[in-house]
């Protein structure tokens, strides 16, 4: 694996740099050579390597420091650090940055080691080519998922507006049956479209590359916007639902449609898990430069030995699947992965099964950049 490839070697010592090729040519390596920092970045700027031996100790900059530059544009080379004997920890520190092994110089200096030294080098290559490998199918399966969920949501998009349309009344007005199946319908396509966008969400978020989208927005107007969805189905089961915002606008530099879904998870759970007659409070207010949202309920509740794992994937309250209450488990993971991503807190509050529940999201109120 490590014939014919082309190779960085990244050294002050020109004694280590020639001992280096000497190794790496009897394996019909191409061997490129820099002494510094700042010359490797260069370097890296221009082509690409199949491998990179980068030594820690540079005159110019911090070895790290070279290897976190180059991962940021470079996810494909195998990097392996050449670190001296006391310098394990930071070897360690260089594998958390994305390196993908190191060498000791001392091991370099005693003979016959090149067997190992090539074997460190063939598994850097293939650690990393896995890694890549991993990386093109968690994209390629995403891709798919957002094909699905593109052409599952517009017939889907379709159905809600001629709902809506027929529930506005036009010339002939409904009646209280035909209304009350037309209500059905709404909230069925409703919780189909939640469960399309919950799907391609996480898909994303496996991924790994949930990208926020932010401008300027008005986070009451997000929040009214969320609870509307709502509210039929509150309705539909006899609940309360009061909405409270505060007068003034509450702005901040956020992803508008993403905090719409966090909303919307977080009210969508209070209704489903709040028997019929309950009560469900969504209050927004401004703390200084942070939003705060807190979503209550008067539900079934959560055990205080539950709360800790809340927003695992997958993971779903006992209470809930005894009652036959269905959920994918995936709802409380998104709410999290989008809060996180502006920079935010999310939390559960409950004295216990029974009591009801309370979430509380904070987002910063950034500005631009």
């Amino acid at each position: 694996m490590l014939t014919n490839k082309l190779v960085l070697t990244v050294d002050d010592s020109r004694t280590v740099r020639r001992f280096l090729r000497t190794l790496l040519t009897t394996h019909s390596c191409k061997v490129e050579e820099a002494e510094s920092g700042q010359e490797a970045l260069r370097m890296c700027a221009d082509k690409m390597y199949d491998l990179i031996l980068l030594d820690l100790l540079l005159p110019d900059l911090d070895g790290i420091e070279v290897l976190r530059r180059i991962r940021q544009k470079d996810q494909s080379s195998a990097i392996v650090v050449l670190t001296g004997m006391g310098g394990i920890k930071s070897a360690t520190a260089a594998v958390r940055e994305g390196a993908d092994g190191y060498i000791t110089k001392q091991d370099l200096s005693v003979g016959g080691e090149a067997q190992e030294f090539f074997y460190a080098l063939e598994q850097a290559l293939e650690h990393r080519a896995g890694l890549v490998a991993q990386k093109q199918l968690q994209e390629l399966r995403a891709d798919f998922y957002s094909m699905i969920t593109h052409d599952l949501r517009n017939p889907t998009s379709s159905i809600l507006l001629t709902l809506q349309l027929l529930l506005e009344e036009g010339a002939d007005p409904l009646t209280d049956n035909q209304r009350e199946l037309l209500i059905i319908a709404q909230n069925a396509a409703e919780k189909l479209r939640r469960l399309i966008d919950e799907f391609l969400d996480f898909a994303k978020i496996d991924a790994g590359y949930l990208r926020l989208n932010p401008d300027m927005a008005d986070l009451r107007k997000v929040v009214e916007e969320s609870v509307r969805l709502a509210e039929l189905q509150a309705q539909a089961r006899r609940q309360t639902l009061t909405l409270k915002l505060p007068p003034e606008p509450v702005t901040g530099w956020v992803d508008a449609e993403r905090l719409k879904r966090v909303v919307e998870n977080l009210v969508s759970n209070a209704v489903k898990y709040t028997p019929e007659g309950g009560r469900i409070t969504v209050e927004l207010n401004a703390l200084d430069d942070v939003a705060e949202l807190r979503v209550s309920d008067t539900g079934i509740g959560i055990p205080p030995e539950h709360l800790p794992a809340l927003f695992q994937k997958y993971y779903r309250v006992t209470e809930a699947a005894k009652q036959g209450i269905r959920g994918t488990g995936l709802g409380l993971l998104i709410v999290k992965e989008i809060v996180e991503a502006h920079g935010g807190t999310v939390r559960a509050e409950s004295e216990g099964s029974g009591k009801g529940s309370t979430f509380i999201v904070r987002i910063p109120l950034r500005n631009p950049e």
